[in-house]
């Protein structure tokens, strides 16, 4: 597996399926979900007035046309308030079985908004690591903050070091999205 934490905002990335934490309570949204909803014209946050993520059912939103997130999983995280590590650990194995269950094999999370820094950053990447060993997933790309991105990569590394994973994790920190890049002549 290949584990990429992004230190820039998901709609910077094109072409890839993309899992979001969507709060309940929150409207409109804020982070990396209000970003998103603010790319696609409020969509998500006319779900949630609609009251059609209320059930704390995910949706799975497609269309091949759009370049940010032509297949974008919307999984409810409850309310921002209650957010806790178990909570996370919940969130991100709902979102790796439901990505395992539409056949993705490379998906990104973004995971920024599930973190606070009550946490500590620990005990967050040992939630991310527990959730994504058991799924089928090749790549995974882990959206957060800048400030995040190589806290979070050094701690998963460590996590990584000291665990019995069964699969090999090539991890890797990506700071500025692959459009921007120079490419060699």
């Amino acid at each position: 597996m290949k584990m990429v934490t992004c230190a820039y905002p998901p709609d910077w990335s094109f072409s890839e399926t993309l899992a979001l934490p969507i709060f309940l309570d929150q409207i409109p949204l804020r982070g990396v979900a209000g970003r998103i909803d603010f790319r696609l014209g409020g969509l998500i946050s006319g779900l949630l007035l609609e009251e059609l993520l209320e059930r704390n059912e995910d949706w799975l939103l497609i269309n091949s046309a759009r370049r940010i997130a032509p297949e974008l999983f919307l999984i409810p995280a409850g309310q921002s308030q209650e957010l806790n590590l178990e909570k996370v650990f919940q969130w991100m194995r709902r979102a790796c079985d439901k990505l395992k269950g539409a056949l993705v094999k490379e998906c990104a999370l973004g995971i920024g908004d599930l973190y606070r820094r009550e946490f500590g950053m620990r005990e967050f990447s040992q939630a991310i690591i527990q959730a994504v060993n058991f799924s089928e997933l090749e790549v995974v790309k882990l959206y957060v903050e800048f400030e995040l991105a190589e806290k979070l990569a050094k701690e998963i590394n460590r996590w990584l070091f000291h665990s019995s994973i069964e699969k090999p994790v090539e991890l890797k920190v990506v700071l500025v999205p692959e459009f921007l890049m120079e490419k060699p002549l």
